[in-house]
């Protein structure tokens, strides 16, 4: 007795006509547009990686974004002096200061980034560890969960700079009647 299965022969030519799978059949999520009160913001891409600045900046673009990009923490500490980016996006794993030091030097020069940590290196939950810090992303995850996260913290952003201007603050108190 045959104890190999019974395979169900190919077509008398020897040809196989099943179409093969080039692609999963998962599809990418769908990228919203970018609400109008955020079109235009600009985002600090801190990342070393040049198909990484590709891919991140040509999203970013077509997002309706303005993104502003920095191959290290110096150049990245540059860039965020001269243009006051609305969010970063920041690689942790950089030459010479990584993306810790980058924030922590920024805070040493008197400014704040809401920053996106986005690396290829396990994480943990660094959003406790640093008031600037809005997510750790990993880079295996969907960029669209990446780019989910740009409206509100850039709102957020937006909301805590006008606060900080003379005069913004809430209004003064009437004096008090002496009656």
């Amino acid at each position: 007795m045959d104890q190999n299965p019974k395979r169900p022969r190919s077509p008398p030519s020897g040809l196989d006509f099943k179409k093969p799978k080039l692609m999963s059949p998962a599809r990418p999520r769908h990228l919203d547009a970018v609400p109008a009160d955020v079109r235009g913001a600009v985002v600090l891409v801190v990342e070393d990686e040049r198909a990484w600045q590709v891919i991140l900046e040509t999203d970013l673009r077509m997002l309706g974004y303005s993104p502003l990009l920095a191959v290290d923490a110096i150049e990245a500490l540059d860039q965020s002096a001269e243009h006051n980016p609305d969010i970063a996006i920041v690689d942790l794993m950089l030459p010479g200061l990584d993306g810790w030091r980058f924030l922590a030097e920024l805070k040493a020069r008197g400014s704040s980034v809401p920053t996106i940590f986005y690396s290829a290196y396990p994480m943990g939950r660094a959003e406790n560890q640093h008031p600037d810090v809005v997510a750790c992303v990993s880079k295996a995850a969907d960029r669209a969960d990446l780019y989910a996260l740009l409206p509100t913290a850039i709102r957020r952003s937006k909301c805590r700079e006008l606060l900080r201007r003379p005069g913004s603050g809430p209004p003064a108190s009437p004096p008090a009647s002496s009656g």
